[in-house]
């Protein structure tokens, strides 16, 4: 098995921080970093937000639960899997993801797997995305959408998911990083039915 070498790099060094829009629904920190070449960035942003859950729920058809929702930082709508934010210290990922689950599909995890942790956007952002895998997940009916969400569920074939990721109908990177690992994933398990 090929092993990632040791890096050389070195971390920055974090002189300064200071919160310079702290809103419930968007904070940015403001921080004065010194690189290891000795330069010095006075205004290096850093949006502060909170971890994020996402799944690849399956039915027991064989169906991928997706979400098609308005999303106005692109200011499209856009296909991608059912996700949500949630605060580590108030809830762990895996009540997170049932909850937002059911909340935006109306359905409800049966089996749960995760598929590890992957950072979002690590230039600007410290949040880190919580991927899983759901199989068998069963529908209740329940919704709970907040106000600024209006969705639609789409259920789509298995067997045409890798297709629409290479054609650009899925297009958002978490969704796609989820599904390229849940897939493979989620290969080795059918085998077993």
């Amino acid at each position: 098995m090929w092993h990632l070498p040791p890096s050389n790099l070195q971390k920055w060094h974090l002189c300064q921080s200071r919160m310079v829009l702290d809103n419930p629904w968007c904070q940015v920190r403001r921080d004065t970093v010194q690189l290891p070449n000795g330069t010095l960035i006075d205004d290096y942003f850093v949006n502060v937000r909170p971890e994020i859950v996402m799944v690849l729920a399956v039915t027991p058809q064989r169906e991928i639960i997706f979400v098609r929702q308005y999303r106005h930082g692109v200011q499209e709508v856009l296909l991608e899997l059912p996700a949500g934010t949630f605060f580590p210290n108030q809830e762990s990922p895996t009540a997170a993801i049932c909850r937002e689950l059911e909340e935006e599909t109306g359905y409800q995890i049966v089996n749960l797997l995760s598929l590890g942790c992957i950072y979002d956007n690590p230039v600007k952002d410290q949040s880190r995305l919580h991927l899983f895998l759901a199989t068998d997940v069963t529908p209740t009916g329940k919704k709970a959408w907040d106000i600024t969400e209006e969705i639609e569920v789409v259920l789509m074939p298995i067997a045409v998911v890798r297709e629409q990721i290479f054609s650009g109908q899925i297009r958002v990177a978490g969704s796609v990083a989820a599904l390229l690992l849940g897939l493979e994933k989620l290969s080795s398990l059918l085998q077993h039915y």
